[in-house]
Formats: structure tokens, sequence, C-alpha cells
């Protein structure tokens, strides 16, 4: 059990000291859709795909989010009891290397100043759509101690068993934190990206509520 407890430890301090090259588009940029008509707005602006991430620290949070088209804002809403704060984040552009070159914007923020064991709501979008209001909890001790996990590998899109229980157990706070430690959706970038697509959409009802960390394997690595 100590054994187990150091190498989760030392794992978390791994996946939060990994550094991602990455260039956020400048929030002044005249998206494509643009032009003199006011009614014109992007033909997919819809959020999909939320998922939270530790931010380094119990008083951070990160939220990220995909649009299929370039919404301009990437906003947060959210607060203790009622959606009163707002933050704005960053967007980046993924174009898949797949032969259909699918576009996908990365919406990125980061609330800070959470406070451990205080539950927040939150969603994300903007003027041209919103999620779903989501939930999760400032990270802190539980009251015996330590921290809960959910630890897991190989878990794709089709037959994902386990799938539905880490759904609940996550929405009912039974665990602090996932870990998937390699073998993602099977694979991320098959079919242009769709299968990662349809993956993230699977996870929402669990990355929404807490922090869903990944390790990279081998063979997610020639994914890319």
């Amino acid at each position: 059990m100590v054994f187990v407890k150091i190498l989760t430890i030392f794992l978390l301090i791994y996946i939060c000291s990994i550094k991602t090259e990455r260039t956020y588009l400048s929030s002044n940029r005249k998206p494509h859709w643009k032009t003199d008509d006011p009614n014109r707005g992007p033909f997919f602006g819809q959020p999909e795909q939320v998922h939270l991430s530790y931010g380094g620290n119990p008083s951070k949070q990160i939220i990220t989010w995909v649009t299929f088209d370039d919404t301009v804002d990437s906003i947060v809403e959210y607060g203790i009891g009622k959606l009163d704060l707002t933050i704005k984040g960053n967007a980046s552009l993924f174009i898949d290397g797949g032969a259909g070159k699918t576009v996908r914007l990365i919406h990125r923020a980061m609330i800070e100043n959470i406070v451990p064991g205080k539950r927040y709501f939150y969603r994300v979008g903007s003027e041209y759509g919103w999620s779903s209001i989501f939930t999760f909890v400032g990270i802190e001790e539980r009251p015996n101690g330590g921290y809960r996990f959910a630890v897991y590998g190989d878990m794709g899109n089709i037959n994902a068993r386990s799938l539905g229980k880490i759904q609940r157990l996550a929405q009912d706070g039974d665990f602090d934190m996932i870990l998937h430690v390699g073998d993602l959706a099977y694979n991320l970038d098959t079919s242009d990206g769709t299968y990662g697509d349809v993956f993230m959409r699977q996870i929402e009802p669990a990355a929404a509520y807490v922090p869903y960390m990944t390790v990279v394997h081998f063979k997610t690595i020639t994914e890319f």
C-alpha cells in the first residue's frame, strides 16, 4: 500500500512536470467567418469534450474544451453556488494530420484561488454556444488523510466496460482525480481524429467533474 501511494505521488509529479508546446491565437484575431453581416457567426461554435486537469497545486484548476470553428472568445463562468465569476482563456488551432485535415479549436482556461473542499459550478463557451453546467470540488485531503485516485489504462471507445462506473463515481465524488495511464480511444488519430472526438465526449461525464490526467503510452506516441 505504501509503495502504491509513493508510486502515485511520483506519477502525478511527472505528469504535472511535462511541458507541451502550445501556440495560442491572438485575442485580436479576425475569424474567417467575420463579415459585415451582423447575422453571420461560426458554423460550429458549440463547445464539447469538456475536461478538467490539475493546475499544479490545489488552488488551480485547468479547464479545456473543443469547438470545430473559431468562436473568438473562450469563456468560463463559475462560482460557489452560482455563476457569478468570469474568466477568459485562450484558444489554439489544431489541424489534424489525416486526409480530411479536420480543424479543431482547443480552448483552455485556468481558475485560480480555489478554496479546498468548496463545490464550484461552471460552464464554458461563448455567445455562440454554451456547455451544460458542471461541478467540481476544490481538492483537499480526505478526513482520514490522503487523496483517492482512479488509476487505469487501456480504455477505448468500443466496449469500455468500466466507463459507466467511472462516470458515476466521478460525479458522486468517490475519488479526487483520474489517472489514465496510456492507451486512449484505440486510437485517438483514427478516421481523421474522430475516434479521439468520440472518446473525449464519452469521458466528459467524468472528466468534467474531476481532473483527468493522462500518461502517453508508446503506442499513443506513434499516433502523432
